[in-house]
Order: C-alpha cells, then structure tokens, then sequence
C-alpha cells in the first residue's frame, strides 16, 4: 500500500473548470424550485443560519481537532483533517438538502454565508487549531487566498446558477418544471 504522505492529486485548470461548470449545473437544477420568497423566510427568522455558521467554523473544527488528539494521528492527516474542517461546505449540500426535500434556500444561504466568511475563517481556523498541536504546528506554511478569484468562482458555482434557475422557475414555470428531472438524474450521476 502506497504512504499516505506520499499521493499527490494534480488538477489542471480544464479539469478544474470542468468540475466547477458541473457543480453550477447542479445549483442550476436545484434553483429551479427555488423562488425570493424562500430567501425571505431565512431573513425573518435567521436563527438556523446562525448556527449553522456557528457550527460551521466552531463546533466542527473543535470537534475534529478532538478526534485528530483521541486517535493520534500523524500530522499530515491531521493537518488534512483539519483543512476539511475548516472549509465551508459547498453546492453538493443543496443538492443533498433539496434530495431531502429539506430546506433548499436555508442550505443556499448557508453555502453563500460561509463560502463568504471562508475568506477569513478558513485561513484563521488552519492557524488556530493546526497552531496547537505540536506536529501540525511545524508543518503550517501561509495560507494565501486570492478574494478575487475565490468571489470569481462562487459567483460562478452559486450566484448565476441560482439567479438563472430561480429567474426561469419565475418566468416559465412549465420550462422549470420540465427541466427538473433532467436536472436531477445529472446531478446523481
């Protein structure tokens, strides 16, 4: 079995342009049963994404800086843990929640609100955590996020899926609905 520390994953820009157009056509059919109206039952009552995000940059990495000292692992994978931990979910998570028929437009706020805080949070939550354990402590180099880049690829994995998909559920609501299962039989493959 080949060493953990020793797999390198290498994306090139076509493929990583190809898996962010895939996950905006995701949004796309999972904005089509999507309406303002959604969003603005969030902002009456904005208790769930409040800990949401609580749980988001609080909790989970807590919890998971815990599990990296309870089983003692080695700082590479602890240091990965606790990147995956630290980042904000993504699309799949509407997807997923919409799946559920959960409440798509919370887990869309959700995304949004803590893909935006992810600037700060992410680089801030590696630190912290990563800072007090003496293994993962030596491996931290700087984290360089570019804000224009990261707003350029939420604005193109979130923003115009979810203002497209929404706009056509409003304008053509038959053309919505016959995109749906199309939409969503992509999405599971």
């Amino acid at each position: 079995m080949q060493d953990l520390d020793t797999i390198r994953l290498n994306f090139n820009p076509e493929s990583l342009l190809l898996l962010n157009v895939i996950l905006g056509l995701v949004m796309f059919g999972v904005a089509l049963d999507l309406t303002v109206h959604d969003f603005k039952r969030i902002l009456r009552a904005p208790l769930a994404p409040v800990i949401g995000l609580v749980s988001q940059f609080v909790l989970l990495p807590a919890l998971s800086f815990g599990l990296i000292y309870v089983l003692d692992l080695r700082p590479s994978l602890a240091l990965g843990v606790l990147l995956v931990a630290a980042c904000p979910g993504g699309n799949i998570s509407n997807f997923i929640a919409h799946l559920a028929k959960g409440s798509t437009a919370l887990s869309v706020s959700m995304t949004a609100m803590s893909t935006a805080l992810a600037i700060f949070m992410t680089p801030f939550n590696i630190t912290f955590w990563a800072s007090l354990n003496p293994g993962t402590r030596a491996m931290l180099t700087q984290i360089n996020v570019d804000p224009l880049d990261l707003f350029g690829t939420v604005l193109m994995l979130l923003g115009v899926p979810l203002v497209a998909g929404m706009w056509i559920h409003h304008k053509y609501p038959a053309v919505a609905h016959k995109l749906r299962k199309p939409f969503r039989i992509f999405s599971l493959i």
